[in-house]
């Protein structure tokens, strides 16, 4: 009897995980100079882990902005995301400034639609100039799927 109901327990729990949609979605992101390479370019909405690996020589973020395309964002003068200036809503969150050769990860509620990931870093060079980490090519999109 007690193996029966540890066979009707377990298969309560996978009813419940199946029901509420697995732990989530994972997704990996390597971000370099210049780029932002996701393992995956579509995801099912709810849950969405980042694990986001810094790869490149220098410190990196990651921005996560929904539903306005790359050549939309809106950028000041050094070519940095002007984040303030985005629409009311797009705005999902950050992995804020981490280290070369570092992790970090954060879990988003992501419904459906196109989202935006880019660096949003912006530094003055040695000899005056400003590199936008954002304008080197440090973005990239993936759809959340229903």
């Amino acid at each position: 009897m007690t193996t029966l109901r540890r066979a009707i327990g377990l298969a309560a729990v996978v009813m419940m995980i199946a029901a509420c949609g697995g732990g989530g979605n994972a997704v990996d992101v390597s971000l370099f100079e210049w780029g932002v390479d996701p393992s995956d370019s579509s995801v099912s909405a709810g849950d969405v882990t980042f694990n986001v690996s810094n790869d490149g020589g220098e410190a990196h973020e990651m921005v996560i902005v929904k539903g306005v395309a790359p050549e939309d964002l809106p950028v000041d003068e050094n070519g940095k995301v002007i984040e303030d200036d985005l629409p009311e809503g797009a705005f999902i969150g950050e992995i804020e400034e981490f280290e070369a050769g570092t992790t970090e990860s954060a879990t988003f509620d992501l419904g459906e639609g196109t989202y935006t990931l880019f660096c949003n870093i912006s530094e003055e060079e040695d000899d005056g100039t400003v590199e936008s980490h954002f304008q080197e090519g440090m973005v990239t999109t993936i759809e959340v799927t229903g």
